[in-house]
Order: structure tokens, then sequence, then C-alpha cells
């Protein structure tokens, strides 16, 4: 190869990372319309989406992008798995808002130059009984709602400071008999600097990808075109007409950074920037603090400075066990939802 040629392919694999985050900073920009006034909450469907899948994640606000030695990191950014040398599993349950419950499980495996994983998410709730203006005591019926959300999950590292990944999702939302289908894809990169011990600068776009329109039978309803004439039919076959709903859009952007590193504590920190296309900008900020490479402390705070967020301060704690195949993790996450009560998650993972 000439010097030339050489020059140019090395100057190329240096600006890649900046190429690729500035592609994905401006799709975040223009993909999104907003009036400065106008949050956009309840805009979007995909709820299960936005929602912290583990107690890791729900104890450090949201802010773990930048590191991936838990399966279930994927779920905000597939490329912090790039460089996994081992294969991981969680396994999440979080007694949800409102009396319903959120369970994740993910898997992640090395497979020579990349590695490759997925995640199933699912929110259900208790069957309710069904109610009209006339029975409202209820019609002898039950009905009940649910999401489902699975994701495949590859990254890879283009050079020793880059890495990027992709997650390809289906979900599906189901109320009693109707349900709504949707696909998307997230794309995520870090790039690790010389600064601090190694500090990765982050860029996620998560959820871009269909609409969502509820279709089945609960839609079928007889209509009497004319109730004021007599002799006609009274019950023509007819359906209601539903909307479509596009998905929380969000692009995360943010730097993460190991603080101290010596045999007795490991302290990193992570602070992201999120620009959602169903609520205004906001901050999420994360700790983490690793004592004798055996028992995890983590606090943070989700939505900073957002206007009328409920969300408080996040804490928690963790438990890494060593065993003769790898080590167990054992995880607990708090996060205060003013009015709306506290969030408890629990996790066990697997380093194999």
């Amino acid at each position: 190869m000439e010097k030339n040629q050489l020059v140019n392919l090395l100057s190329l694999n240096k600006l890649t990372p900046i190429i690729l985050v500035g592609i994905m900073g401006t799709s975040g920009a223009f993909a999104q319309n907003f009036v400065n006034n106008v949050s956009k909450v309840g805009t979007t469907a995909g709820a299960i989406m936005d929602m912290p899948v583990n107690a890791r994640g729900l104890a450090m606000g949201n802010a773990i992008s930048g590191f991936g030695f838990d399966a279930s990191v994927i779920h905000w950014n597939p490329a912090a798995i790039a460089n996994t040398p081992s294969s991981l599993i969680s396994a999440s349950y979080i007694p949800w808002l409102i009396n319903t419950d959120l369970q994740h499980i993910a898997v992640v495996f090395p497979v020579r130059r990349i590695t490759v994983g997925g995640f199933i998410t699912t929110w259900s709730m208790d069957d309710m009984p069904v109610r009209t203006e006339v029975e409202q005591y209820g019609t002898g019926e039950y009905f009940d709602a649910g999401d489902l959300l699975v994701a495949l999950t590859v990254a890879t590292s283009l050079t020793d400071r880059f890495s990027i990944g992709f997650n390809i999702k289906y979900l599906q939302e189901r109320i009693w008999h109707s349900t709504a289908k949707g696909f998307a894809v997230d794309m995520g990169t870090i790039y690790k600097t010389d600064i601090l011990n190694g500090l990765s600068i982050i860029a996620v776009i998560t959820n871009y990808g269909t609409d969502m329109q509820m279709t089945g039978r609960d839609r079928s309803i007889f209509h009497d075109p004319d109730p004021l004439a007599e002799g006609n039919n009274e019950k023509i076959p007819a359906d209601y007409s539903t909307d479509k709903w596009s998905l929380p859009l969000n692009f995360r952007f943010g730097i993460a950074a190991n603080i101290i590193q010596n045999d007795f504590i490991h302290l990193q920190s992570e602070i992201d920037v999120l620009h959602p296309s169903n609520n205004h900008e906001t901050i999420d900020v994360g700790i983490e603090a690793l004592l004798r490479n055996l028992i995890y402390l983590r606090c943070g705070w989700s939505s900073l400075l957002q206007k009328d967020s409920i969300e408080g301060i996040s804490v928690g704690a963790g438990l890494k066990i060593p065993m003769v195949f790898g080590s167990i993790l054992i995880d607990y996450g708090f996060r205060d939802h003013g009015n709306l009560g506290i969030l408890q998650a629990f996790t066990m993972g697997l380093i194999l």
C-alpha cells in the first residue's frame, strides 16, 4: 500500500467516531419538532421502552450507558457490550407503579470479533372487571393489559477506542382483545479517550421505528346510521377508527469516567443529556462505587432540571459473589416517584 493511501486510511479511522456521532446528533435534532412550552407527554406509544429495567439502572438514575459489565445495559446502549470478555445473564423484577409488574431478562455472549445478545421485557397487570355506564359494578367479564418488548443485539469495536452497537426490537401492546405491533432500532456508540483513566463519550439513538395502531375485535361495533328513522337496520356492522402513535424516540449524549481505581475502591460516574420526543430535555446522573471488588454502592438522579418532573433521588446496592465458574451479582435499586409512590427493583446476574 502506498504511503498516501495509508495516511488516508488512518485519517478515516480517526474521523469515523466523530462522523457517526455527528450523524446521530443531527438525526435526533431534526427527527423531533418541539414547541418550547409543550412537553408532548402522553403523545407516544411504547411506554415500556422508557422504563428502567434493572436494579442498577434504577439506582443510578438511568445513567449506565457507558458501563457494560451486566447484560441489561443493552437496553440503554448496545455498544456498551462490545468489549465484553465473558458471557452475561441478567434477570430483573420490578413491582411497577399502580399495582403492575415489570420483568426483564437479558443475555450477552462474545462471538469472535463481535458480541451478540438480546433481551425480553414484559409489563403486566392483574385482571380488572369490565364496567359500563349501566353496569358500574361490573358486567361479569374481566380484562387485562400487557406489553412485550423483544430485542436482538449486536456490537463490535471498530478500533481500540470506538465501539458501536445496534438493537433490533419488536414491540407488542395489548389491552383486552386489541393489540398494536411495531418495530424499532437503536444505535449506540462509545468513544474512549485518555482523560480520567479512559473517559468515554456516549451517543445513543433509541426507538427509531414504526407507528403503533390498535387493531382487534374490540373495534367492531354495531351502529345505527339514522337513530331518528323508523324501520331501518339499527345494527349496521362498523369499526372504530384508531389513530397511529409514534414510538418514544430519544437521543442520549453523555460522558462516563473512572474517577478512582485502586485495590480498595473503583469509583465511576456518568452524566447524560437526553433529548426525548415526548418530553422536555433532561439530565441523568449516576455514580457507582465498588468496594474490595465485592460490594456495590450506587446513587443517581433521573430527569434532572425537567419541568414538572416527579422523579427523586435513586439509591441502591449490590453484592458480587465470586464462584468457580465466574461471579453472581445480586442488586437492589430504589427510586422516589413523588405522589405515585416508590419503585424498587431486584436483579440477579451471572458473569460466566
